[in-house]
C-alpha cells in the first residue's frame, strides 16, 4: 500500500504523487509501488526490498546526500502463535525532498505513533530532528513491550505454581524467544545508534534527541537481558522441580509395587496346579493372606520410617 502525505491548510493531506516535502508510506507495497518510490527519488530497490525482510538487521547507510536507515521494532504476533512477540525492519529514507516509512505490517503500532507526530510537527520540512522522533518512538515501544512480556511471565508463573506441567514450561521457553529477539535487536539498534551520531550533522537539540533515544534504547536492552536471565533461571527451576515430582511418584509407585509383591507372589505359588503344603487345611487361606498381609504392613511401616513414601 502506497499513502503520500503533505501538509496542507487543514492538516495532512493525502496525494496522489510524490512531491516536494511530503511523507511517504510503504506498508506492504506492490513491486508497482516499490519500483515507482525509487525511480521517483532515485534510491536502491534492494533498500526497500531489504526493509520488507523479516530477518534483516538494523543498519544505517548513505547514498549521496540520502540517508538510508533499518531499524529493528518489536511485532505483536496473532492469536495461536507460540510466540508472542519477534522482531520485523521498519525503513526510514531521508532525502532532500521527502521522507519515506517502509514497513511489512499495515497496522503496526509504531506506524501509528508515527502518524500522530507527522501529525503534530510535520512541517515539510526534512530534518534529522524528526527521524530522531521515529527512532524515540521506536524504543519506548521495546518498554511497552516488555512490561507485556513482564505480565506474561507473572501469570504463567501463577499457573506453574498450581499445576507443574511441561505445557506451561513451554510458554515461557516460547516468551523467552520473544526475549531473545528483542536483546539481538537492541544490541544491533544501540551500534545503528551510535554510525548514526557520527553520520548526521547535528545542532544541540538533534543531540538531546539522539542521547534520549540511545538511553531508551539502552534501558530496553538492559531490560530484556535482565528478563531474558532470570527467565531462563525460572525454567530451569520449574524443570527441576518437574524431575523432583516425577522421581517422587516414581518412588511411590515402586514403594507400592514391593508392597503388594507379597500377596501376588502367594497367591501365584497356590494357584499353581499341583499339591502344595496346607492346601487342603479349613483356614489355609486365611493364614496365608494375614500372612502376607502382615509381611506387607511391615514393609509399608519400613518404608514410612526410612522416608521413602
Amino acid at each position: 500500500m502506497l499513502k503520500i502525505y503533505k501538509r496542507g491548510r487543514e492538516g495532512l493531506e493525502e496525494q496522489p504523487k510524490i512531491v516536494q516535502g511530503s511523507c511517504v508510506y510503504l506498508t506492504e507495497p506492490t513491486k508497482e509501488d516499490i519500483q515507482y518510490v525509487a525511480n521517483r527519488l532515485g534510491i536502491p530497490t534492494d533498500f526497500i526490498s531489504d526493509s520488507l525482510d523479516i530477518d534483516e538487521r538494523s543498519r544505517i547507510e548513505k547514498s549521496g546526500n540520502d540517508l538510508l536507515l533499518i531499524v529493528n521494532v518489536p511485532l505483536k504476533m496473532p492469536n495461536g502463535e507460540t510466540i508472542p512477540y519477534r522482531t520485523i525492519p521498519i525503513g526510514i529514507i531521508q532525502t532532500s525532498e521527502v521522507i519515506v516509512i517502509i514497513c511489512r505490517s499495515n497496522d503496526h503500532p509504531i506506524l501509528q505513533e508515527f502518524s500522530k507526530i507527522l501529525d503534530k510537527d510535520f512541517n515539510n520540512n526534512i530534518n534529522v530532528s524528526f527521524i530522531l522522533q521515529l527512532l524515540l518512538v521506536s524504543a519506548s515501544y521495546y518498554l511497552h513491550c516488555l512490561d507485556d512480556v513482564d505480565q506474561k511471565v507473572i501469570v504463567s508463573e501463577k499457573i506453574i505454581q498450581k499445576s507443574i506441567k511441561n505445557n506451561d514450561v513451554y510458554t515461557l521457553l516460547n516468551i523467552n524467544k520473544s526475549l531473545v529477539y528483542f536483546t539481538k535487536a537492541l544490541k544491533v539498534n544501540l551500534v545503528m545508534m551510535k554510525k548514526l551520531s557520527r553520520a548526521l550533522k547535528m545542532n544541540e537539540e538533534d543531540e538531546k534527541w539522539v542521547q534520549a533515544t540511545f538511553n531508551e534504547m539502552q534501558q530496553a536492552h538492559d531490560t530484556s537481558k535482565i528478563y531474558n536471565e532470570n527467565l531462563s533461571n525460572l525454567m530451569d527451576a520449574y524443570s527441576a522441580a518437574i524431575e523432583i515430582n516425577l522421581s517422587v511418584v516414581v518412588k511411590v509407585l515402586t514403594a507400592f509395587t514391593i508392597i503388594l509383591t507379597f500377596p501376588t507372589m502367594v497367591a501365584t505359588i497356590y494357584g499353581m496346579n499341583f499339591p502344595l503344603p496346607k492346601q487342603d487345611e479349613a483356614y489355609a487361606l486365611v493364614v496365608l493372606m494375614s500372612f502376607s498381609t502382615v509381611i506387607s504392613l511391615l514393609t509399608g511401616w519400613v518404608f514410612y520410617k526410612t522416608k521413602l513414601f
